[in-house]
């Protein structure tokens, strides 16, 4: 069974999303930004090589997409571990620097 572990980074982007959605457009998107989040991650561990591989980021980088935001995620099949690693905004020009930043 695959396993799934957030970053402490990508669980502070999604804080950070989160909280700005619900104050400036309402509880309710937020919510549903959550949900979104959630169903993305439940279904990276039934297809866990789904998402298309990013080599310019790392060589196990792929990227799932709850739009506008991108969720940059590794897998590791040796493993069997989907390990989610920040959540960002898809107009950022997303490079290797922030896997390891709070940029």
């Amino acid at each position: 069974m695959t396993r799934l572990v957030v970053s402490r980074l990508a669980q502070s982007d999604t804080t950070f999303i989160v909280s700005g959605l619900a104050a400036k457009a309402g509880n309710s998107i937020a919510a549903r930004y959550a949900a979104d989040f959630e169903a993305l991650y439940e279904r990276l561990l039934v297809h866990p090589e789904s998402g298309p591989v990013r080599f310019a980021i790392g060589p196990r980088v792929r990227i799932g997409i709850v739009w506008p935001y991108i969720v940059v995620y590794e897998y590791d099949g040796i493993r069997d571990l989907v390990t989610i690693l920040r959540v960002l905004h898809g107009r950022r020009k997303i490079t290797g620097r922030f896997l390891l930043s709070d940029e």
